[in-house]
């Protein structure tokens, strides 16, 4: 499930929560709770700050790579259509990564040479993208196919990282 759909999730959650306990306690629910409980979520998930969504959307890069890294490294049987999955997250997270970054969003893991770097920060998510997009046009259906298409995708994962990223600690 994605973060935004998680927080959609969590929101509509607690909306249902709060109109079952308002009408168990005579109050009028409100006459269109799913309406008013989506409104509340897109709400909820704007609110969220970059720092934030950069967490989520990171996360959402880790469980894919944690699908592709053991069969890239034959510890798990290879599956195409996992691996594509995987790399379709991938693909989603790029397209709305570099959006992410706003002047005054410093802080989190993301490290200042991103702002101080621009252009070579916006270059190195270029290169994820474009690795990420020519392992999706590879279409990878065996271990060795995959190793030459997956395998400059972790390549720039690392690269960026190396720069742009302050590791935990």
């Amino acid at each position: 499930m994605s973060p935004k759909n998680k927080s959609l999730s969590l929101v509509l959650t607690v909306f249902a929560m709060s109109a079952f306990l308002g009408a168990c306690s005579k109050q009028e629910a409100p006459e269109e709770p799913q309406a008013e409980a989506e409104a509340a979520a897109e709400a909820a998930v704007d609110a969220m700050s970059p720092q934030d969504e950069r967490h989520e959307l990171m996360e959402t890069v880790k469980e894919a790579a944690q699908v592709l890294g053991p069969m890239a490294q034959g510890k798990k049987e290879y599956d195409a259509v996992a691996a594509m999955q995987a790399l379709e997250v991938w693909q989603d997270v790029g397209s709305k990564f570099g959006d992410l970054f706003p002047e005054g969003s410093e802080g989190g893991e993301a490290a200042p040479a991103i702002w101080e770097d621009r252009e070579g920060f916006n270059a190195a998510l270029k290169e994820w993208q474009d690795a990420t997009a020519a392992a999706i046009a590879a279409n990878p259906q065996t271990l060795e196919d995959a190793k030459v298409s997956i395998g400059p995708v972790f390549g720039t994962c690392k690269n960026c990282h190396d720069s742009y990223r302050i590791e935990d600690e």
